[in-house]
């Protein structure tokens, strides 16, 4: 084992596993199917006062936000886009895209995550990132009531975690959102 810093998520996880002796998790394809990302291992966040569980499977990273170079046009919630290790990756301001006051860069965080079975990744900034916590299938319940907002269509439940309620996020589908792919260039086989 060598002591360079871990450069991604996995690795930093890999490595604490290793150093208190627990089995390594076995990494997520890309061939696996967003279902199976329903359980396991969550990444908890929190945005203002609510707090969130994404599935670790859709993790790569979690950065210091970045320098973020600004794009004309785009709406406020799109803060622009970073290099990543010579990775041009867009960046969500999750506060923004929630309507509220953006995240302060000096204290938020980003995690960075993709879709399973194509290659798209975004940064997305929140305000703190608490720990990964396992999650069964069976804790996580349906809202008792509807849910509003911007992130409500995305959530595919709640649970609790410790002492806090915990929604929990469907990353895929977020991130194949109309608003979050606005942005991809029409495919070749479209036609005119």
């Amino acid at each position: 084992m060598t002591d360079q810093p871990a450069a991604t998520l996995r690795e930093a996880i890999d490595a604490a596993d290793e150093r208190h002796d627990v089995p390594a998790v076995s990494q997520a394809t890309p061939e696996l199917p967003a279902a199976a990302a329903a359980t396991g291992r969550f990444v908890l966040l929190s945005i203002a006062s609510a707090h969130y569980a994404v599935p670790e499977a859709f993790v790569t990273e979690l950065e210091r936000v970045p320098r973020v170079t600004t794009v004309p046009r785009v709406p406020a919630w799109l803060l622009g886009v970073t290099n990543l290790r010579g990775d041009i990756v867009s960046v969500i301001d999750m506060r923004t895209y929630l309507g509220l006051a953006p995240s302060p860069s000096s204290t938020g965080r980003m995690l960075v995550v993709r879709l399973l079975d194509e290659p798209f990744t975004t940064g997305v900034i929140v305000d703190a990132v608490d720990r990964i916590v396992t999650l069964r299938a069976e804790d996580v319940k349906a809202p008792a009531s509807p849910l509003d907002g911007a992130l409500a269509p995305f959530v595919s439940g709640v649970c609790t975690a410790g002492d806090r309620l915990v929604a929990v996020l469907d990353v895929d589908r977020l991130l194949r959102s109309p608003d979050i792919r606005q942005f991809d260039e029409p495919s070749k086989d479209s036609s005119c």
